[in-house]
């Protein structure tokens, strides 16, 4: 009976030797490619953060030293030399009053989805 099936062993294992070199590279490429891939992604929303952090804390900074918020993003980035990727980001920011907080978002541009949004 094991006379039968010996062949199609053979003919698995010689098959499986023959791919087995060229299919563990490319596995490799791959898996390095997904990592690479995540760890940017992970840069990129940590990089927003920070520069979010960066505007509130300047807003908050010009408030305590003169008694209002920046009436203008353009005040506030150049107040405090705070500089920034325009190819990554948008700044939204809209002012609420003297007194009032603004209302600060920093928004990523997607170019991968079919153009930049």
């Amino acid at each position: 009976m094991d006379d039968i099936f010996e062949p199609r062993r053979k003919k698995f294992f010689c098959v499986l030797r023959t791919l087995l070199p060229a299919v563990f590279p490319a596995l490799l490429c791959i898996l390095f490619l997904a990592a690479v891939s995540r760890t940017s992604e992970g840069a990129l929303e940590k990089e927003q953060t920070v520069l979010l952090q960066a505007l509130e804390h300047g807003a908050v900074q010009t408030y305590a030293l003169t008694g209002k918020y920046p009436e203008s993003l353009s005040q506030l980035l150049e107040e405090y030399h705070i500089t920034y990727d325009r190819q990554k980001f948008v700044i939204e920011y809209i002012p609420s009053g003297s007194n009032l907080f603004p209302m600060i978002s920093v928004l990523p541009l997607e170019e991968d989805k079919g153009g930049i949004l």
